[in-house]
Order: C-alpha cells, then structure tokens, then sequence
C-alpha cells in the first residue's frame, strides 16, 4: 500500500485533551488517538465495546466503543504497518495483520487490557491486507499481496489456503462457507472454502479494492470510482453508485442492510441508499484520503481511518469518528434473535476458556457427541461461471 497527497479542505477545529472536534456543513466529528503516522486500518467489535486503529507507525490503538471514545491501551510488537485488524463479534479477541507478514492474535485477559495470545508467522509471504474474524474468535480469515487466503482454525490450530494467485485487497464472508475475494483486477470472485470459484461479479473497470456482504447483497468499491451493489445469488448489477472524485479504497454496509459506506481518495466518506443507489450523506476529511470505513452497529458513528496530506507541517494522524445522527432500531423478533444468539456465544466462550463442553439449557449431555467439524461443511455444488448459483445464507 502506498501513501499519496491528497487536498485540503477548511474545517473549524478546537483541539481538547488529546482529541480534535470538528464541524463542516452542519457535521460533526471526532478525531481520534494520536498516531505518528498515518492509520491505514480501522475495526470495531461486534458488540460495539471496542474500535480500534492501525497505523504506519506499527502500532494498534484501542478505544472504548462508548459515545466519548475514551483511549483504552496501544498495542505494539508489528515491524511495519498495521494494514488489517478484525475484531471477534463479542470483543474478546482482536487480530492485527501487517506488512510485516504477520498476524497477532489479542486476547481480552480482563477488563484492562488485551495481551497477546499468539503470533501467526510464515502464513504469508507478503504484506496482509485483510483479516474476518468468526464471531467466538474460532476462525480467523487473512489475504494479503502473496495471492493467498488463508483460513485458521484456532481450535484445531490448522490452517489451510485458497490461492488466488493475483495480490488481494480484501475480503469479505458470505455465511460461513464462502468468502469474496477483491484482487488487483476489476473481476471479485466468489471462492468456497476448498478454494472451488463458483462465481465472478464482472463489471468494473479498473482495480477493486474493496468487497463487503450482507444478506443478498454485495458491495463493491473500485479505482475507477465507482461502487456497484450486486445481488449476491445472482451476480448481476443492481445499481452503481457514482459521485466520487477518485478511487474508491474501502466499503461497507449498514447492519439494517439498507446503507451502504464509501472511503475514496478523494477525502470524502459517502453514505448511500443500497435499493436506489441515491448519496443520502458526504463527509469532507480534513487533509487526507480515506483509507478505510466502517460504521457502529447502532449506525449511529462512522469511522474513517485517514491518510494526512504531507504537506502539512503538523499533520494530526487520527481516526474521525462521524456521527450520522442515525440509529438502527431493532424490532422485537431482532431482539430476541440477538439476545439467544449472544447467549449462545458467551456459553461457548465460557466453555472455551475452561476446557469444558457446554450443555444446552433442558436438555441432557449425549452419550457419544459427534466430532465438531472444524472445516464447515459445504452447501451448494460447484457450478460454471455463467450459470446462478443458489447460496445458504447461515449465521455464524
């Protein structure tokens, strides 16, 4: 990944203990961390307890996910960028990849801090671009500039690989047994885990740089500055939003699956409705590009990690943090959907951490438990190309 120059923009700031708030437009925003370079990467955990931030200067900074943010602790022990980070959906396990080669498993010990778990080396020969964790911190997901994906079972501490051979930039999961590959090319490719490719999302015309999935839709994010919304069974285009200046390097969607979230270049970070493919909001960086996006589960902030322009005498390496004045309001069904599925996870993480096997609530131990299969099985057979393919959309 290489740093550039990007333009200037005016904004009104008043520099408080360590944080920078802005307003432009009637937006209102908040830096973050205090870096000394630039942050190429951003993530934040599916509870909404933690985000954190990794930056050229090698290390990780992690702040609380509460509306002020507060600096929790700045990990370090990378030899370059920190260009990946991937939390677990309940916080406790945080991976860092960078261009050093290496993954770095964090581990939530306690309430005060994360310590280092493990050290993933001779996994990639080139720097990581890309890390998903599962949901428990189980299954880890890396990619990188060796054209490789590489799968990690933290349980069975095997690993096995999909070669992509071209450099990837990212990718994205598509339930638990597909994952989308954005490489240097303008085609995203859809692998199953045993590295079959069932499908090709044909469209772009330049590089793309970022994928992202959720429920039957795809997002796409490209150097030709554009993103397209595909539908994910079909592949085919349904709409293409367009109105940045300059490549597109990052995309995400909404958790109601009804937005979807661009960083370009061009120092702005776009939200867009994903039925119309209609810009709903634009935020204006202060004095750099936009590396990566990706928003609260509550949709109420955005954070864009940034690239300064070097220009700038005293460049402030931040994360901005954006509130959108949204908010994602789940119904009853959602609610009791969200409540068994965490109940779920904190039996499994519990049983995890002391060496046991948890028993469901009511229900009597089995006499002779099936092994766990640490490779999901597979759903849907391998198909050419050209022709649709049917996708079980599972949760993890």
């Amino acid at each position: 990944m290489h740093k550039g120059v990007a333009y200037f923009l005016l904004f009104t700031t008043i520099q408080l203990a360590g944080y920078s708030f802005s307003s432009a437009q009637n937006q209102s925003s908040l830096t973050l961390g205090n870096h000394s370079d630039d942050v190429e990467s951003v993530a934040v955990s599916g509870n909404g307890d933690f985000v954190a931030t990794g930056s050229w200067d090698n290390t990780v900074q992690v702040f609380k996910g509460d509306s002020t943010f507060p600096f929790f602790q700045t990990l370090t022990g990378h030899r370059a960028a920190v260009s990946a980070l991937g939390f677990s959906g309940n916080g406790e396990i945080l991976v860092t990849g960078g261009n050093d080669f290496k993954l770095m498993v964090w581990s939530k010990a306690d309430k005060d801090r994360f310590e280092l778990e493990k050290e993933l080396i001779n996994v990639h020969t080139a720097g990581i671009n890309s890390v998903v964790v599962g949901p428990l911190g189980n299954m880890i997901y890396s990619a990188g500039d060796d054209g490789r994906i590489v799968i990690h079972s933290q349980r069975s501490n095997s690993k096995w690989t999909i070669n992509n051979k071209v450099p990837v930039n990212c990718i994205a999961l598509k339930g638990r047994s597909y994952v989308l590959c954005a490489d240097e090319s303008a085609v995203v490719k859809l692998y199953d885990l045993n590295g079959n490719k069932l499908k090709e999302y044909k469209g772009h015309k330049d590089v793309v740089n970022a994928v992202a999935c959720h429920g039957r839709f795809v997002v796409t994010g490209s150097s030709d500055k554009t993103a397209i919304v595909w539908d994910a069974f079909s592949g085919k285009q349904k709409t293409v939003l367009v109105g940045h200046k300059w490549k597109i390097n990052s995309v995400a969607i909404s958790s109601d699956g009804k937005y979807v979230i661009t960083g370009s270049s061009d120092g702005t970070t776009k939200i867009w409705d994903i039925e119309t493919g209609e810009e709903h909001d634009s935020y204006a960086e202060t004095n750099g590009k936009v590396r990566q996006v990706t928003m609260s589960s509550d949709m109420r902030y955005i954070f864009s990690a940034y690239q300064v322009d070097s220009i700038n005498q005293n460049p402030s390496y931040g994360l901005t943090v954006w509130k959108t004045g949204m908010q994602f309001v789940y119904s009853n069904t959602d609610i009791a959907k969200q409540i068994k599925r965490l109940g779920k996870q904190r039996a499994l993480y519990s049983a995890q951490k002391d060496g046991t096997t948890p028993t469901p609530v009511g229900n009597p131990t089995p006499r002779n438990p099936k092994p766990i299969d640490e490779k999901p099985a597979l759903k849907g057979e391998v198909i050419t190309d050209t022709d649709e393919i049917q996708i079980t959309i599972e949760d993890e």
